[in-house]
């Protein structure tokens, strides 16, 4: 599977068509920054990397199976970089407002998990709103809407 993963997102010479690679490619990256998400206050429970999970097999209408093999791939991936700057530009590139939106709110869904807001996790929320070019406002909607009622 690893293998198919790589081939799909263009890490491998693979024949796939770029709109096949493109979304493979968003996949990967919404998976790391979901798993930074989780572990952004330094303790990633379990029901944060299942939510995680759900979040990216719902997001993408992806088998649990296939998302537990890419989350594997996003932890290798995000192993290779010092911080997250680089899977942001490359989401600017390929993703929509309306997509980069998603994420954002994801984020906070996976911040609220816990049920406290640590302040690492509330910094890198920030920080990511501000990496893809999103507004104060975007941030605070996000937050609102992310929030458990």
């Amino acid at each position: 599977m690893l293998d198919l993963i790589k081939k799909a997102i263009g890490i491998d010479s693979g024949a796939e068509a770029p709109a096949v690679r493109d979304e493979k490619k968003a996949e990967l990256l919404a998976a790391v920054i979901l798993l930074e998400a989780a572990q952004s206050d330094y303790d990633c429970s379990g029901d944060e990397v299942l939510h995680v999970v759900e979040t990216i097999s719902s997001m993408f209408q992806l088998p649990r199976e296939y998302v537990e093999e890419l989350l594997e791939f996003a932890r290798c991936e995000r192993g290779k970089t010092t911080d997250i700057y680089h899977y942001t530009r490359q989401v600017n590139e390929r993703m929509s407002r309306d997509e980069k939106l998603s994420i954002l709110e994801a984020v906070w869904r996976i911040i609220y998990v816990d049920g406290q807001i640590d302040k690492h996790e509330e910094h890198f929320a920030r920080k990511l709103s501000n990496l893809l070019w999103l507004e104060h406002k975007d941030f605070i909607d996000a937050k609102l809407k992310a929030r458990p009622k």
